[in-house]
C-alpha cells in the first residue's frame, strides 16, 4: 500500500494501481494522492500481487496497465476486478494501444493525464 495508513470510512474510496514499472507506478501513485487526497492508495507491481489485492480487498476503482509484463495481461486483472463485484465503470485500463481490447473496457492512453482525470472522475461518481 502506498502512502500512510488512515482508517477507512465509508465515503473514502479504495483505489488500485498496477503497473509493473515501479518507477512509473511511484510516480503514479503520488499523483493519484495529489488528486485524491481523501483516497486510500493500493499498490500492485505484478499480476499476482494485483489478483491477491482484489481477491482480500473491496476496491472503488482500478486502473491497470494493459501490459504486465506482457500484453493483455491486464485483462486477467479486468476479469478478476468483474468477478470481485467491481462495475465495469470503475476499472479503468491504461495502454498505448487498443488492438484487441473488448469494448467495455474503459481505455486511456498512458501519458495522457486530462484523460484518466475525467475517467477518475466519472467511476468515482
Amino acid at each position: 500500500m502506498f502512502g500512510r495508513d488512515r482508517k477507512r470510512s465509508s465515503d473514502t474510496p479504495s483505489i488500485l494501481l498496477v503497473d509493473d514499472d515501479k518507477g512509473q507506478l511511484d510516480v503514479f501513485a503520488t499523483w493519484m494522492t495529489a488528486i485524491r487526497p481523501n483516497a486510500l492508495i493500493h499498490t500492485a507491481d505484478n499480476v499476482q500481487e494485483a489478483l491477491t489485492l482484489i481477491d482480500s480487498n473491496k476496491f472503488s476503482l482500478i486502473i491497470s496497465d494493459y501490459s504486465i509484463p506482457h500484453a493483455g495481461a491486464g485483462l486477467d486483472i479486468f476479469k478478476a476486478a468483474i468477478q470481485s463485484g467491481l462495475p465495469q465503470s470503475g476499472f479503468i485500463m491504461l495502454s498505448g494501444t487498443t488492438n484487441n481490447l473488448p469494448e467495455e473496457i474503459r481505455l486511456v492512453s498512458k501519458g495522457d493525464l486530462v484523460a484518466l482525470e475525467t475517467a477518475i472522475d466519472q467511476a468515482l461518481t
